[in-house]
């Protein structure tokens, strides 16, 4: 079972633009390291995959909390994604969402996508600490402490990502999930879960290597598990590549960004008419297809402007535009910026 209270949804994908041999190169030849671990296919990729090629999990820190009743502790900011995960016992999280605390039991996982406070405590009315005290705790990856009484033993952690790059991905997520351990989450994530409480209590050779890449694998296996709920509605790509009748197009579209695109033949790949295919895109996406389109081709297009040395003439043509100046109107329309604007403060951004 899960919970989640909805975001704004509306919301558009990412890509790469690929060399022959999949490799990220500057205009030179030469690899690129603007960015890190971007991971390249010369085969298509779908929405997510792609999305999540250029995400770049980072900063993880894990460690593992035994509290003993009564306890507390609470986070006031962070950029990071943060969570915490329930090993033994239980505990009663309280957000700024919720009129009611939520009582969290064994295997409970909790996952917090923005900035907002929550708290995390044996009961509602036990004093706590802040997350930068606890984390001063530690010695080794255990913090140990509470008044001495019932035990509840978690997991916590944060990590870093792209936001940029991951920028489709927030708009269509919740502001939190709350994740239980049942039959719906898979074997898989679980397994993913119980690698991750064990690399914190007992790291070993490349320790935080492996952390970055557990994280980056809980991040996915929450996206999948919070599009996998059927008891919810929700609008944005993913929901069009969900949907039967607009699935193809959707996919055809990423597939081949360089196509000269229209309704029409959007319409005509998906088997549906014209006014159809529009409002039937509109309804579910959030957006027209060409709106759509536009912005997922200006996104692709930040991606290669952040990770490449690429002239931006070549990157207009590998997103779909005939000109630089065509390409340097939408972009601007798009992300208040032109293209050179956003590359230099992206640059800046790297090398602060």
């Amino acid at each position: 079972m899960m919970a989640f209270l909805a975001s704004d949804d509306a919301g558009f994908v990412n890509g790469v633009n690929l060399s022959a041999d999949g490799g990220l190169h500057a205009s030179n030849g030469q690899p690129n390291f603007h960015t890190r671990r971007t991971r390249l296919t010369s085969k298509p990729m779908d929405p997510l995959s792609a999305i999540f090629s250029s995400v770049n999990v980072q900063q993880a820190r894990t460690y593992r909390v035994e509290a003993t009743a009564p306890w507390g502790f609470h986070s006031t900011h962070g950029s990071n994604i943060r969570f915490v995960l329930v090993l033994g016992g239980a505990a009663a999280l309280q957000t700024q969402f919720r009129s009611q605390p939520l009582s969290l039991r064994n295997g409970d996982l909790f996952i917090l996508f923005d900035d907002s406070n929550f708290s995390f405590a044996d009961e509602v009315n036990s004093s706590s600490v802040s997350c930068e005290a606890l984390e001063s705790l530690k010695v080794g990856n255990t913090v140990r402490f509470g008044g001495g009484g019932v035990q509840t033993t978690l997991m916590a952690g944060h990590f870093a990502v792209d936001r940029a790059a991951a920028r489709a991905i927030f708009k269509i997520l919740p502001t939190f999930l709350h994740l239980q351990l049942d039959e719906k989450r898979g074997h898989p994530f679980q397994s993913v879960l119980e690698l991750l409480s064990l690399e914190t209590e007992r790291p070993g050779l490349a320790s935080q290597e492996m952390i970055d890449r557990l994280c980056e694998m809980l991040f996915i296996h929450s996206i999948r598990a919070f599009t996998s709920e059927q008891d919810h509605e929700y609008r944005g790509w993913l929901a069009g590549l969900a949907d039967p009748q607009l699935g193809k197009a959707i996919e055809l579209l990423h597939a081949q960004l360089q196509k000269n695109w229209t309704i029409d033949s959007l319409a005509a790949s998906a088997g549906m008419s014209r006014s159809s295919f529009a409002s039937r895109f509109k309804l579910i996406v959030g957006q027209s297809p060409l709106e759509y389109l536009t912005h997922w081709r200006i996104h692709r297009a930040c991606v290669l402007m952040r990770g490449t040395e690429f002239k931006i003439a070549k990157i207009a043509k590998d997103v779909g535009y005939a000109s630089e100046s065509a390409f340097t109107k939408a972009f601007k329309r798009v992300m208040q910026a032109t293209p050179s604007e956003f590359r230099g403060e992206s640059r800046q951004q790297l090398q602060s």
